[in-house]
């Protein structure tokens, strides 16, 4: 009987924690668990730079420049809808004269 008792006990403690992350997950929109990406270019390590950044309030905006070509294509995505959107594309060659 003891040993079900600690059993229990243990069960009430994991789920406690559990619901706890839950509600703080949802109280600060996710945004205290993930993690932030920096942007950092080598040389020679790629030919393309992705830069992620806040859009709107529930949009967040990913920039992705190839370095070879000169070119910035923009993606959004939409924390409510849960969907990327390609939003265009420009030249930074001819845009950055």
């Amino acid at each position: 009987m003891k040993i079900k008792a600690v059993v229990i006990a243990i069960l009430l403690v994991v789920n406690l924690g559990l619901l706890t992350a839950v509600v703080l997950s949802v109280l600060d929109d996710g945004q205290a668990w993930a993690g932030t990406a920096q942007a950092q270019a080598l040389p020679g390590s790629s030919k393309y730079l992705m830069v992620t950044g806040r859009f709107k309030q529930n949009e967040q905006a990913l920039y992705v420049v190839n370095l070879e070509k000169r070119l910035l294509a923009v993606f959004t995505f939409s924390q409510r809808e849960k969907r990327l959107s390609y939003n265009g594309r420009a030249s930074l060659t001819a845009d950055f004269r």
